[in-house]
């Protein structure tokens, strides 16, 4: 059987078709983590039944989390027996490889309002996500893989804004009775028009974050991680020095300055490629090398290119982010363009070098399902690269 990493990108290029054999069965349970939409919605398939599990964990010689991204592609099945459990099958594999899927927290679990405002990211990541839109899609120039325009209006009880005592409610509560099954608070959103503003709004919650793990006694392993717009003042930057065990980033998502501006078009008008790097370094001289970090998205352009970008970031200090491009059907982009196993599998081998070579330090501890980082980080993508069908 080759090794889950690999098998990972395999499935993050094809994508999973969810079968009706593995429908049926989740639909009888409420244990596990179902689909969040103010996130994304990358099932192109039918919308009967319950919401797909966001993510699954591979389980064979190393366990990865991977999204459940169905594109309609038979390739990859996630489906269900009683003899087996839920499995991913696929001609490409000798057997069927068994999975476990991720029970949610307690907390959230019992507390309608705390399910309101967060929930599990990956298995492991408390998340907040606001605001729950972004002024890019005023004008449409928002990130054209972005879900977040479609699912902001389709759920506009998701679209406001968290106050402080929301998320450091809800970290307190959640530590009180499923510690062990958080690694990180995680703090992510749209976009405010007045970028110094919604800056300072995000530093309220990751205050509020930090403050909740620093009183319960549990700051020092579990760490913050913030992503977000750089603000125009970089001098608000600096207060996220004063935060213990604290991550942030800002994100690139393409190298190559030309598929910058096509792929973000607000980001490019209002602000700049060449603004967010002097904001990125902004960020490494306050948080510390390599607690920066930078996503570029893979599949979005060249793969020579993200490696280009990421040996930039990596030799400056910053800690690249790579995920694999997910089809949204929220999104401008959509399934016009799918990256391949191939392009995925070059990525990962030149991000290993990158780990072997530097002290990068992943963003995602464990729970990034469309990422790269984590594998490389315990050294998966070492090695010939495997190839399937």
């Amino acid at each position: 059987m080759p090794q889950t990493s690999w098998i990972k990108l395999a499935l993050l290029a094809s994508g999973i078709s969810v079968e009706p054999e593995f429908t049926a069965w989740f639909g009888k349970t409420n244990k596990y983590v179902r689909r969040r939409n103010f996130y994304n919605d990358p099932n192109w398939g039918p919308s009967e039944g319950p919401a797909p599990p966001q993510e699954i964990r591979l389980t064979g010689q190393h366990r990865v989390t991977v999204a459940v991204n169905d594109y309609g592609n038979k390739q990859w099945r996630l489906t269900w027996s009683e003899e087996t459990g839920p499995v991913v099958t696929s001609e490409c594999l000798p057997e069927a490889l068994p999975v476990s899927l991720i029970s949610n927290l307690n907390a959230i679990s019992s507390d309608p309002d705390l399910a309101r405002v967060s929930n599990l990211y990956g298995g492991s990541a408390l998340a907040f996500f606001s605001p729950r839109a972004c002024y890019f899609f005023a004008d449409g120039t928002g990130c054209r893989f972005c879900s977040l325009d479609g699912t902001a209006r389709e759920n506009d009880e998701y679209a406001g804004r968290l106050r402080y005592e929301e998320v450091h409610d809800t970290v307190a509560k959640v530590i009180a009775t499923d510690s062990k099954a958080v690694n990180q608070v995680m703090i992510v959103g749209g976009n405010e028009r007045n970028l110094d503003r919604g800056f300072k709004n995000q530093l309220k919650l990751v205050h509020a974050a930090s403050d909740a793990l620093t009183e319960t006694g549990v700051a020092d392993h579990i760490s913050v991680h913030l992503v977000a717009m750089p603000p125009r003042d970089f001098s608000l930057i600096e207060e996220l020095g004063d935060i213990p065990n604290v991550h942030a980033g800002f994100d690139l998502e393409a190298w190559d300055p030309k598929r910058f501006a096509a792929i973000a078009p607000g980001k490019h008008a209002d602000y700049g490629q060449l603004t967010i790097l002097k904001a990125l370094e902004k960020l490494r001289e306050t948080v510390g090398p390599y607690r920066a970090h930078s996503i570029l998205i893979a599949g979005l352009e060249p793969a020579e290119s993200t490696l280009k970008g990421a040996r930039t970031l990596a030799s400056d200090g910053i800690s690249p982010i790579i995920n694999a491009y997910h089809s949204d059907r929220h999104s401008a982009l959509g399934l016009s363009i799918r990256p391949t196993y191939q392009h995925l599998a070059e990525v990962a081998s030149g991000l290993q070098e990158l780990y072997d070579k530097y002290p990068i330090r992943p963003y995602w501890k464990g729970c990034g399902r469309n990422a790269m980082d984590f594998e490389a980080s315990h050294g998966l993508f070492r090695g010939l690269i495997p190839q399937f069908c």
